[in-house]
């Protein structure tokens, strides 16, 4: 469920979802799932979001 809706969120601020998809799984392996919550795990994501190209 804490997936499913980090990745809306990212979909939501205009994130591609396969990038989405890709930016969570990678912060729930390196963050792991304990105590980890929403707000955390929506701003690991992003940190792992490819930078936007000016």
């Amino acid at each position: 469920m804490l997936r499913a809706q980090a990745k809306t969120a990212l979909t939501g601020l205009g994130w591609k979802p396969a990038i989405a998809c890709a930016a969570v799984d990678a912060a729930l392996a390196a963050e792991g799932r304990a105590e980890l919550t929403l707000e955390r795990l929506i701003f690991e994501s992003l940190r792992r979001c490819p930078a936007a190209k000016v």
